[in-house]
């Protein structure tokens, strides 16, 4: 059956206002100027696995950048097991070869104990600015012994920044996070996981501003869910990652360290919202969110995955995401144990220049983390 998610785009002109403790763009207005419908569609072809016969495992672990698309090349960039990778091959379903690129601080630098990524460093979706530079944002961890479900180690996130001087052979990252917290590594919220994390980036619709989606894990009254900051684009086409803006509950931006709003959201008590990977769809003209729903309850009612999977949403602003979420896959969010399937960390990859085609990527393990790890998988899609 095919998954459908119809974008109703109507003639309307929107202008969002926005205040800060500092200098800042105002939200972009969004003049919509056509009237046609259009559908993302999952094809009915059968999913693949993407690098089966690499011998890699726990990939992807976060979002999937794409470095190279083209007819004879296809050079990808996500994070295996504890590292980053470079994945290459013909065509998707011609990965032949892999190369490690970043190394988490424990193994590049045991002296640094407390580094932001001593345990754990994935850098995923990437931007191509107008500077001729690539940057990234990467999720780092650090350990502290604890213990999540299935067994996965328990961690504290932080996100930090890479960039690439010589087109993604090789980047250099930050030792501190661009995406500052309230909370440090040594805050307690009776939790295995805290910090900020799995983070997604986008050039708004004009390329004024860079926006960013990332997972906010402090808890502490709030459930695991979606937030959202920006980074204004310098004239020279350079993002200046030294000025983050958050997102307050009145949907405006500003410089101080705050909680930011929880953009998508789970039910409280319930569900979370996870793992998000957002682009401009140019074709649309809107805003795509794919993200995992783990609806935690599934586990204790019915057993199965009813609510739990991997959804679409969609934005006229990339601020405000109040349209109806739609179902890809059905499955369940995370490692809740160790002999259960799960799916996560999805990805939209266009393989041509009106997006109007392209992959859903993804991370799975049907048979539980126990027997095999996850590993990428694939889907076509169409938007028309």
């Amino acid at each position: 059956m095919k998954n459908e998610i119809y974008l109703i785009l109507s003639i309307c002109i929107s202008f969002l206002g926005c205040s800060d403790d500092s200098t800042s763009t105002p939200k972009d207005p969004m003049p919509i100027i056509t009237t046609t419908a259009y559908k993302l569609t999952l094809s009915t072809e059968p999913e693949f696995q993407v690098g089966a016969n690499l011998e890699l495992n726990y990939f992807n672990d976060i979002t999937v950048g794409v470095l190279n698309y083209s007819a004879t090349n296809i050079k990808l960039i996500t994070s295996a097991n504890t590292e980053t990778v470079i994945l290459e091959g013909s065509d998707l379903k011609n990965i032949t070869s892999f190369t490690s690129i970043l190394k988490p601080s424990v193994v590049d630098n045991h002296s640094d104990t407390n580094a932001i990524d001593y345990n754990y460093i994935g850098l995923g979706q990437i931007l191509k600015a107008k500077d001729n530079k690539i940057y990234g944002l990467y999720h780092g961890e650090w350990h502290d012994g604890s213990i999540l479900p299935g067994n996965v180690p328990g961690f504290y996130g932080s996100i930090g920044l890479c960039i690439s001087t010589d087109g993604g052979t090789s980047f250099s990252k930050s030792t501190t996070a661009v995406i500052p917290n309230l909370y440090d590594k040594n805050y307690n919220n009776e939790y295995a996981d805290g910090g900020y994390g799995e983070p997604s980036l986008t050039f708004n619709s004009d390329s004024t501003a860079v926006y960013s989606y990332f997972v906010d894990h402090n808890r502490t009254g709030k459930g695991v869910n979606i937030c959202m900051v920006k980074f204004n684009v310098l004239s020279t086409g350079t993002p200046d990652f030294e000025h983050c803006y958050f997102l307050n509950e009145s949907n405006n931006f500003t410089t101080s360290i705050i909680r930011p709003k929880q953009i998508v959201a789970g039910i409280m008590g319930s569900s979370d919202a996870i793992f998000p990977h957002v682009t401009y769809n140019k074709k649309a003209k809107k805003y795509f969110m794919v993200y995992t729903l783990n609806a935690y309850t599934d586990f204790f009612t019915s057993g199965q995955p009813e609510l739990s999977g991997i959804y679409i949403r969609t934005s006229n602003d990339g601020i405000n995401w109040n349209t109806a979420p739609t179902k890809l896959i059905t499955d369940f969010a995370i490692a809740f144990n160790t002999t259960s399937s799960f799916t996560w960390h999805p990805t939209l990859i266009y393989s041509n220049n009106d997006q109007s085609e392209g992959y859903l990527l993804y991370s799975k393990s049907k048979l539980g983390i126990a027997k095999e790890s996850h590993k990428m998988w694939a889907r076509k899609f169409t938007v028309n």
